[in-house]
C-alpha cells in the first residue's frame, strides 16, 4: 500500500542550507505515461548545490537556475536530487502494471520537448 505522506527535504528557494526544510508532503500520484518510483537511494552532487545557490544563471549576475524560453525550469517548493535509484511502486495511465516492481536509475534532466 502507498502511503498517504512521504518525508522530503524541500528546497524553499535559492540560497544557503537555511533554505532546505525537512517535512511531511503528499505522496505524488502518476499522470498519464508516468510511474510513481519508492527511492531507495540518492545522493546530492555538485549539482545539486550549485542549483539551491541560484548558480546556473542565464545572464552574468543574475541569481536562478535554469531558463528556457525565458522561463524558470527551477521552481520552488521542489525536492531536490540529480542521483536517484528507486523502484516502482504505481503505474499511471497508459503504463503497462508489468512495470511496477521494476528497478532503476532515473533521469533528472529537464527536456525543452517534454
Amino acid at each position: 500500500m502507498i502511503p498517504r505522506l512521504m518525508k522530503a527535504m524541500v528546497l524553499e528557494g535559492h540560497g544557503g542550507i537555511d533554505k532546505l526544510r525537512y517535512r511531511d508532503v503528499p505522496v505524488p500520484s502518476p499522470g498519464a505515461g508516468q510511474v510513481l518510483v519508492q527511492v531507495t537511494a540518492t545522493a546530492k552532487n555538485n549539482t545539486d548545490r550549485k542549483a539551491r545557490e541560484g548558480l546556473y544563471p542565464t545572464k552574468k549576475g543574475e541569481r536562478t537556475s535554469f531558463q528556457m524560453g525565458g522561463k524558470p525550469t527551477l521552481t520552488f517548493p521542489r525536492i531536490q536530487g540529480a542521483d536517484i535509484v528507486g523502484r516502482v511502486v504505481a503505474a499511471g495511465e497508459g503504463v503497462s502494471e508489468a512495470r511496477i516492481g521494476e528497478r532503476g536509475l532515473l533521469d533528472f534532466n529537464l527536456y525543452a520537448d517534454r
